[in-house]
């Protein structure tokens, strides 16, 4: 319970409207508990392919917590049931809810993932989440508004980090699996089964393309969880 958000705060009641941005655990792993749980009555909504990936990856998150945890918040079934109550909607089209509107914008990050702008009364409220302003080799960039928001809420985790650029960091990364290789090594990656490992594997994928004297050097990428969520 100590890992849920401060439920206790807030009264789920009277809620209207639940906006997930996208399928990370930090941002979605206790909705089956707050759908199923507790009193919230209101509509829930995300992307169309958050959706899909949010079962996966929950459904996962059950079995491997099973194994270490004997009071488990909420299980398989649970799930299931709250994805009888998640509606999705289009990125750009305008919902209302008991007076709210609100629609969403491209974030980046990770595939589905969504900016939300709120409007109460006139009053725009925009949440960003975790949103990445840099594309990459298989998502878009978060987009630019036309206009501004009232309020703006910002996820801040890199909010005071000087990243070095991407194809300075790419170079190193290439360049250090490359030496390895050449000096009879193997590299071992860790890597989340979803959005870093395919930008990985697409970064050695045109490396090896440029360099032939890797053509012989296999890659393997293993992760049963990622292969069912790619064919969302």
């Amino acid at each position: 319970m100590a890992a849920l958000p401060y439920f206790d705060e807030i009264d789920p009641s009277t809620i209207d409207v639940l906006l997930v941005t996208h399928f990370h655990l930090d941002h979605a792993a206790s909705l089956p508990y707050f759908l199923e749980k507790t009193t919230f009555k209101g509509r829930v909504f995300m992307t169309h392919a958050t959706k899909p990936i949010y079962k996966l990856l929950l459904s996962d998150y059950v079995k491997v917590s099973m194994v270490s945890v004997e009071d488990m918040l909420y299980d398989e079934q649970d799930i299931l049931r709250s994805m009888d109550k998640i509606e999705v909607i289009d990125f750009h089209q305008t919902l209302e809810v008991n007076g709210i509107r609100f629609w969403c914008y491209t974030a980046g990050h990770v595939l589905g993932g969504a900016m939300f702008m709120v409007d109460i009364a006139g009053v725009r409220v925009l949440y960003t989440r975790d949103y990445s302003r840099e594309e990459d080799r298989h998502l878009r960039a978060a987009e630019i508004l036309e206009f501004s928001p009232d309020i703006c809420i910002i996820e801040s985790t890199y909010g005071v980090q000087l990243h070095q650029p991407r194809n300075v960091r790419e170079k190193r990364f290439t360049d250090v699996i490359h030496s390895t290789i050449s000096q009879g090594g193997c590299v071992l990656i860790p890597a989340f089964a979803l959005g870093c490992a395919q930008e990985l594997l697409l970064i050695l994928d045109e490396y090896w393309s440029n360099h032939p004297e890797l053509h012989n050097i296999p890659t393997y990428y293993t992760s049963p969880l990622a292969k069912r969520c790619m064919a969302v």
